[in-house]
């Protein structure tokens, strides 16, 4: 099953969007409410996840973030772009990007 964090959803739209439950065999989805104190807080938080959907543009997807979580391969963002996401990183480690 692919371990999915929702970032920055304060105002519950995930589930407004995804029938979590229609996913449930397939996808562990957790949503993350309320934005992280730091950095150290978003790698602890992130670091089993393979899948980040983030939301806002709150949470910085930086180089430090993205080295620190070995099981990521997947970032969706819910525009067209987010410039919170180092994308040079996510190049590098093969990281897929869409939005």
């Amino acid at each position: 099953m692919t371990k999915v964090a929702v970032l920055d959803d304060y105002q519950n739209a995930f589930q407004q969007i995804v029938e979590v439950e229609k996913y449930k065999g397939k996808f562990d989805f957790k949503i993350f409410n309320e934005p992280f104190t730091d950095e150290k807080e978003a790698i602890f938080k992130l670091e089993d996840f393979e899948a980040l959907f983030i939301m806002r543009e709150r949470t910085p997807i930086s180089k430090a973030l993205i080295e620190s979580l070995p099981k990521l391969k997947y970032i969706m963002t819910s525009g067209m772009r987010n410039n919170a996401i180092d994308l040079e990183s996510t190049k590098k480690k093969n990281i897929i990007v869409c939005g």
